[in-house]
Order: structure tokens, then sequence, then C-alpha cells
């Protein structure tokens, strides 16, 4: 059981890693928008395709935090059926 605690305290600590992330990933989209709108249409192109970039980056985090949540959880509801 010992080990199975563990494990979930890890994915603890991974899950608050990536919704960190996540959320460095959407400050930097507002500063990008930010710098952007001070530039106008010269800035325009390159400025969505930096977005676009940071926008996948950050949506990879999405998907890796999503099916870290799923790990954790089931492995909670393990561990309390055990417990029970």
């Amino acid at each position: 059981m010992t080990e199975a605690n563990n494990f979930y305290e890890k994915l603890v600590v991974e899950e608050e890693e990536l919704v960190m992330k996540v959320q460095l990933c959407e400050g930097y989209q507002w500063t990008i928008l930010t710098y952007l709108s001070n530039q106008g249409e010269i800035a325009k192109e390159i400025g969505e395709e930096i977005l676009t970039i940071v926008h996948t980056i950050e949506q990879d985090l999405r998907t890796e935090l999503l099916h870290l949540r799923v790990e954790k959880e089931l492995l909670g509801g393990m561990m309390k059926r055990q417990q029970a």
C-alpha cells in the first residue's frame, strides 16, 4: 500500500507542475497579445505564428494533465476500495 501512496503523491506533484506550466502558457499568450496590440499590423503574421505555437504547447500540456488526472483518480479509487 505504501508504494501506491508514494505513486499517488508523485502524481499529485506532477499535476501541480502541469497546472503551473499551463498557467505559464496562458500568461505568455496574454503577454504576446499585449505586445502585438502595441505593434500593429507589422507584427500580426509572426505574432499569430508564435501564439499558435504557444497554444499548441498549452494544448499538449492540457492533454498530458487530463491523462495524469485519469490515472490519479483511478489509483485513488483503487486505494479507497482497498482501505474499505
